[in-house]
C-alpha cells in the first residue's frame, strides 16, 4: 500500500510516497558495538617568533629640509580632498592644512612647524604616496 505525505524543509514544502513493506520487524539490534574514538594526542607546542607588525600611520606629516625649504610629506597613501593653504601664507604650528582621504576616511594634515608657504606641489583630486612632498615652507 502506498502513501502520499507532504515534508517542510527549511519552508520548500516536497510531496512524497512512501511504500508500506510487507515484512514486519520484531526487534532491532544494533550490527556492531561502537566504542568512543581514541583521543589523539595533544598537539606539540612549536615556538614561533611573530613578525614585527608596522604601526599605523599618525597622521603627522613627515617632514625634512632641503636648502632652508621645509617639506611636508604625506604620512600616508590616499587622495587631497582639500588644499587650505596657499602660497605666501603664513602659518602656525598646528594649523591644518590640507584634507586627505585614506581608506574611506579623511585626515586632517596640520603643519609640523610654523612659516610662510612657499609652493603647494599637489592639487585636490590628486593620489599622493606616502613620503610625497605635498607642500614646501620656508
Amino acid at each position: 500500500m502506498t502513501r502520499k505525505y507532504l515534508i517542510r524543509v527549511d519552508n520548500k514544502t516536497y510531496e512524497v510516497e512512501v511504500e508500506e513493506v510487507t515484512k514486519r520487524v520484531t526487534s532491532i539490534s544494533p550490527a556492531v558495538e561502537t566504542s568512543p574514538p581514541p583521543t589523539p594526542p595533544p598537539p606539540k607546542s612549536i615556538p614561533v617568533q611573530m613578525p614585527q607588525v608596522p604601526q599605523p600611520p599618525s597622521g603627522k606629516p613627515k617632514v625634512s629640509e632641503i636648502s632652508g625649504l621645509k617639506k611636508v610629506q604625506a604620512p600616508m597613501s590616499g587622495t587631497v580632498l582639500k588644499i587650505l593653504c596657499q602660497p605666501g601664507q603664513e602659518i602656525k604650528e598646528g594649523d591644518v592644512i590640507l584634507k586627505l582621504e585614506a581608506m574611506k576616511m579623511e585626515t586632517e594634515i596640520a603643519a609640523p612647524f610654523p612659516g610662510r608657504v612657499k609652493e603647494v606641489l599637489v592639487v585636490e583630486g590628486q593620489n599622493v604616496n606616502s613620503g610625497e612632498t605635498m607642500i614646501l615652507v620656508e
